[in-house]
């Protein structure tokens, strides 16, 4: 009986030091596939505003009056999106300056940060990409 005594008393505490050693990679881990899934998440988000302006683009004839529709569309889907506020950009070059002017392309691009802060401290800053872009070209 003493013997079991003795063996609990010198295992106390083992726990506490157990969880201090596994606490960190569990931080790591669930601040990193926030932050992921963050970024997976604002990158949908630009393809499809890219998309959709250049198909609000691309159904319009007139070369100048498709390319404001296409950055207004493309501008309301990121504030629809609640990334209106992120500082994204949206840029339809005129029509036949870059390409033909049987095409709209559409370009947008938005600031990728932290959302937990973890991947915003410096020597993690190479985890994640600073900017998520993408570019769509249509023809009308």
């Amino acid at each position: 009986m003493r013997a079991v005594a003795d063996r609990r008393r010198h295992e106390r505490g083992a726990a506490a030091v157990e969880f201090a050693l596994v606490l960190p990679l569990l931080l790591v881990l669930l601040l990193g596939a926030i932050d992921w899934g963050y970024f997976f998440f604002l990158q949908e988000v630009v393809v499809n505003a890219a998309r959709e302006g250049a198909r609000a683009g691309s159904v319009i004839g007139d070369a100048t009056a498709s390319d404001a529709a296409a950055q207004t569309r493309a501008t309301g889907y990121l504030t629809s999106a609640g990334l209106g506020a992120l500082g994204c950009t949206v840029d339809v070059p005129a029509s036949g300056v870059t390409l033909t002017p049987e095409a709209v392309q559409v370009s947008v691009s938005c600031p990728a940060g932290s959302v937990t802060g973890f991947t915003g401290v410096p020597p993690l800053t190479y985890l994640l990409p600073a900017t998520t872009r993408a570019y769509v070209t249509m023809r009308r």
